[in-house]
């Protein structure tokens, strides 16, 4: 049984080694998961702390027992070759972002991201429509759906196609959707499954039902599906403090989640926030109302409880024993200085 040849899909022959127990069909779900280990699609589910290297090992094991059956045409790459191959293509990358990076265009990336966050509220307001709290707000939520929709139309002639649109690093979108993709699957999910798979089952259920998005799905300037744009929703990670006294750290203080919200998202939040081409009794029952169970599961697991009136007479009370115990504290201290000084 030692000397069992097996043909890869790829023409190349696999001996196995003497000894060794594993199966040729085994041998060829561990080459194919070996060469995809990487992939959100393997490691979607895969939230368990170390999850991913137990899962590697274990492809290793059978991949171990077995070597080529012929040396490959040319003979093997030593570790310097290899080395020097994987540089090449690193450099050939690299120089690639560089030449689209000169054709990085400020205005028109602002744009294809205005853009974005304009469809988004073209979509948020069609929710908002199918199920209008009141005749006002019905009203309103065309109006602003139609001013949308004139404002993306117009968008479009500038932008052109937005997946040409480079950032100022040379990257095109579909590759940051692939980056925010998997940061979204490490960092956002695995994390959330981790800590709600005690306790939390229901919305750990609700979030593990989640089938991988596609990268064509993400949002290419959050780690969020584009879709969640379309509530209101977002997944910054990377977000740092804003400098103190700027701009942006006043904004974060009037108006909490603002710097939290990726600039593709639906802005109607804003508005609304500043009272701004608000939505007449629009509130978070509607909201919550309009999220799908996942998003509701993450983002609005409940509705906040509403805050107690304070009670001015218990708040005084409060205050009167604290400076009492104060007072006593001080008074024995008083004593203690005076005794030292006798």
């Amino acid at each position: 049984m030692s000397d069992l040849v097996i043909t890869a899909p790829n023409g190349v022959a696999w001996k196995r080694k003497p000894g060794s127990t594993s199966t040729g069909a085994e041998f060829l779900a561990a080459l194919d998961g070996i060469c995809g280990i990487d992939d959100v699609q393997h490691q979607w589910d895969w939230w368990q702390e170390g999850r991913s290297g137990r899962e590697h090992e274990l492809l290793l094991r059978v991949l171990r027992q077995w070597d080529h059956a012929e040396p490959p045409p040319g003979g093997y790459l030593s570790k310097e070759e290899l080395e020097a191959h994987w540089a090449t293509q690193r450099a050939q990358r690299d120089a690639e972002r560089r030449a689209r990076a000169t054709s990085y265009n400020k205005e028109r990336a602002i744009a294809r991201v205005r853009l974005l966050s304009t469809e988004a509220t073209v979509a948020f307001m069609s929710k908002v429509l199918a199920k209008p709290a009141s005749r006002a707000q019905e009203a309103k939520a065309e109006e602003l759906r139609a001013a949308s929709e004139q404002e993306a139309a117009t968008l479009r002639e500038q932008v052109g196609e937005p997946d040409t649109v480079v950032d100022d690093s040379g990257d095109l979108p579909l590759k940051r959707r692939e980056q925010n993709l998997s940061e979204h699957m490490t960092y956002f999910r695995h994390r959330l499954l981790r800590e709600w798979s005690s306790g939390q089952r229901r919305r750990f259920n609700q979030l593990l039902a989640m089938r991988p998005p596609q990268p064509a799905d993400m949002c290419s300037e959050c780690q969020a599906p584009a879709e969640w744009h379309e509530y209101g929703l977002s997944v910054r990670l990377w977000v740092g403090r804003p400098e103190p006294g700027s701009t942006a750290e006043t904004l974060s203080r009037l108006l909490p989640g603002w710097r939290e919200r990726c600039p593709a998202c639906t802005h109607y939040q804003l508005h609304h926030q500043w009272g701004h081409q608000a939505l007449p009794d629009f509130g978070f029952e509607q909201w919550h109302a309009m999220l799908t169970p996942l998003l509701r599961a993450i983002f609005a697991p409940t509705k906040p409880a509403p805050r107690k009136p304070v009670d001015q007479r218990s708040a005084l009370e409060k205050r009167i024993r604290a400076a009492e115990a104060e007072a006593k504290r001080l008074r024995l201290e008083l004593s203690e200085i005076e005794s030292r000084d006798e």
